[in-house]
């Protein structure tokens, strides 16, 4: 039987057959089932039912590095950066008519006998600002809102809120103003002491913000070009650039006053300035770097200017003729022409015939550099002084006081204005030969002394034929006036004389 086919045939039909079609039958649904579940095609109404994330692909991984430090930085910053809009009034001084032979010579034969026609114009400018504070204060340049009649401050939200100038300070060319909110977002502030040259800059502001109808701000990006630079500035100016950052990153009109970040996400400085030769950016942008500015914060909000600082000496440039009478070579620097007694100077150990070559870490090359460390200086913070003293090289710490003429006690000038007396100190500050006279330390906006043309730092040095020699007598000239009577008053100013008539 085993040997015959048709019923090997038979036997195999009837129980082979089925057990190979079932072991066939039983991969296939195994194999569907593995293939539905890795697919995550289970039924929604499952209590197991998981969602699998899909694959990652090459667009995903391009999406993660869009997302980079510059682009965090930016979002981190932005939301803190604001548009200050500006209006100011200048006065314009015109002749009626229009010279063939030249606006000079007419200017001259017209002004004998005729007064140029005057209006005033509004001007409207915009500048940048950033959040430093959730109290609403402000960081921007002083060059933004000089002069500024009405301030109008842009949120990125849109929300628009009125400010108010706080403090600021020409020298430094940096300002604080302040919106009436709270909860605001704002910025971190790093140190400007710790860049890398070649490491990103980020510059953020509102550059040409009256063409766009936008309230956030630009983000252009480079690197940090130079540090330290110098901005040799005109003998009139009187905003000192020491020390500035160099960037490559996009800063154009509408930019100044915004910050200047890290891929960190901090400010390391406040976009100032531009070189250009076609008004737009060419890759030469200087700032402010932020470790100045955060040392006169508190000055600006508290006291709304900079306490200026006093050293104390007086100093010339030192000319080769003078090095070598004093056996110097290859040593540039200025030369201590006079020292005030119980002066910083003084104190420090300064004396005259000294030359001094370094102030921190910067070399002093000329006066021009002694200057701008001293308009820079901070009332009681110590400055590191190289000093040459009869051959030999010493190290100095000079800690700059406070200006005497703040420190003196003044006295009412009967007309808006505040005077003291021109004390020993006072004298030295300002370089006054003659200390007759009495000083004005203060004029009242709106006050008769204002409406007359008195400023701060004016000698007043003789009232009619009077000669005035301190407070006392300034008071007795004027207690014998008469009401509505006219006098005229000899002033210094910038040691030059001016008479100023007006009626008490």
């Amino acid at each position: 039987m085993e040997n015959n086919p048709s019923i090997r045939k038979k036997w195999f039909s009837k129980i082979y057959l089925p057990i190979l079609l079932g072991i066939l039958i039983g991969i296939g649904i195994t194999s569907l089932w593995k293939k539905t579940e890795s697919s995550g095609l289970q039924a929604k109404d499952d209590p197991d039912y998981v969602r699998l994330e899909e694959p990652k692909t090459e667009i995903d991984d391009i999406s993660m590095t869009r997302r980079n430090a510059i682009v965090q930085s930016a979002q981190r910053v932005g939301p803190a950066v604001v548009s200050i809009s500006v209006v100011q009034t200048r006065i314009v001084r015109e002749s009626p008519l229009s010279s063939p032979f030249g606006d000079d010579l007419f200017e001259e034969f017209w002004g004998r006998y005729f007064r140029p026609r005057e209006y005033k114009q509004k001007v409207y400018s915009l500048g940048s600002g950033v959040l430093i504070s959730k109290e609403g204060y402000i960081l921007t340049n002083e060059h933004v809102i000089r002069g500024a009649e009405e301030l109008k401050v842009t949120l990125t939200t849109g929300a628009e809120y009125e400010g108010k100038i706080v403090g600021q300070d020409v020298a430094s060319d940096l300002a604080v103003i302040k919106i009436d909110s709270k909860d605001l977002p704002f910025v971190q502030l790093g140190d400007s002491e710790d860049l890398i040259i070649g490491e990103w800059a980020i510059a953020l502001g509102n550059p040409f913000g009256y063409l766009l109808d936008d309230p956030n701000p630009t983000v252009t990006v480079g690197v940090i070009s130079a540090i330290n630079r110098d901005i040799k500035r005109d003998s009139d100016e009187k905003r000192v650039y020491r020390g500035m950052i160099q960037t490559d990153a996009a800063i154009n009109m509408g930019n100044s006053g915004g910050p200047l970040v890290n891929a960190r996400g901090e400010v390391i400085g406040i976009n100032t300035f531009i070189f250009s030769t076609s008004r737009g950016s060419e890759g030469i942008g200087f700032a402010i770097p932020i470790n100045r500015a955060k040392g006169i914060l508190n000055d600006l909000i508290e006291h709304g200017e900079v306490t200026r600082a006093w050293i104390g000496a007086k100093v010339q440039s030192l000319t080769p003729l003078l090095a070598s009478s004093l056996n110097l070579e290859n040593v540039r620097g200025v030369i201590i022409s006079e020292v005030y007694k119980e002066s910083p100077a003084d104190k420090a150990g300064i004396k005259r015939g000294d030359v001094i070559t370094k102030v921190e870490s910067q070399k002093i090359r000329d006066v021009s550099d002694w200057e701008d460390f001293t308009t820079l200086a901070r009332v009681g913070k110590p400055l590191n002084i190289t000093s040459i003293q009869k051959g030999v090289q010493k190290e100095l710490t000079l800690t700059p006081g406070q200006l005497p003429l703040k420190e003196a006690e003044e006295f009412d000038g009967l007309i808006g204005m505040s005077i003291t007396n021109i004390t020993p100190q006072i004298a030295a500050q300002l370089g006054i030969s003659d200390p007759a006279g009495v000083i004005i330390t203060s004029v009242k906006e709106e006050s008769k002394a204002y409406g007359v043309g008195f400023k701060e730092g004016d000698i007043i040095r003789q009232i009619d034929e009077i000669h005035i020699g301190n407070v006392k007598e300034y008071k007795k000239v004027f207690s014998s006036l008469r009401k509505n009577q006219k006098i005229l008053m000899l002033v210094e100013r910038d040691q030059n004389l001016y008479l100023l008539s007006m009626i008490y």
